[in-house]
């Protein structure tokens, strides 16, 4: 199933889902209320979820309620992809995480993977040290790129400036960067 207000994105993706005989596209929606109601008849085994949606359910409530479903697993659907979201993401739920500028033939092979119960795919394009970057590391994360100096930081989390400056190092060359000014500006970017 397809879950995409933008009708031409969503018939785009459902045009390259369909070129083949592996996936079968068995419905569509256009908001998040639309897609709970057709997913509650049809069950589907995968959803693409796209993040931005009108209606009366957040994407967040969305996630949930499809997660309930039997079967039923989401990628969610993005056309650019913050990386201090996509590993929340995957902690609320979804099995995957997948880019509108995918070629269709990565959009099949992460369908396929998703459905055959692999958890945690991510887009070939992004970088895979996203999914490394633990629940504690993004908060930090978080806090690093705060208004403010290391110290600061180091305050709001309860550390002193020696430990953080160590925590954010180690960070630091988690993602291939070699300075903790670095990993702020990056942080920074990406959205944390």
């Amino acid at each position: 199933m397809v879950v995409d207000d933008d009708i031409v994105s969503r018939k785009e993706a459902v045009s390259q889902l369909a070129d083949g005989e592996l996936i079968e596209v068995v419905g569509e929606a256009g908001t998040s209320d639309e897609a709970w109601q057709i997913a509650k008849q049809l069950l589907p085994t995968v959803v693409l979820l796209d993040l931005h949606l009108p209606g009366f359910l957040t994407v967040q409530d969305l996630l949930k309620r499809l997660c309930t479903l039997p079967n039923a697993k989401v990628i969610m659907y993005a056309s650019n992809a913050k990386v201090a979201d996509v590993q929340d993401w995957l902690e609320a739920g979804a099995c995957g995480y997948m880019l509108k500028a995918d070629r269709s033939a990565l959009m099949r092979m992460t369908i396929l993977m998703v459905s055959r119960g692999s958890k945690g795919v991510i887009s070939a394009s992004l970088p895979r040290y996203i999914t490394r970057l633990t629940y504690n590391e993004r908060m930090i994360l978080r806090h690093l790129t705060k208004r403010g100096k290391l110290k600061k930081a180091a305050e709001r989390l309860g550390f002193s400036e020696d430990e953080l400056t160590e925590i954010a190092m180690h960070l630091a060359a988690k993602v291939e960067l070699d300075s903790v000014d670095k990993l702020i500006n990056w942080a920074k970017k990406h959205g944390f």
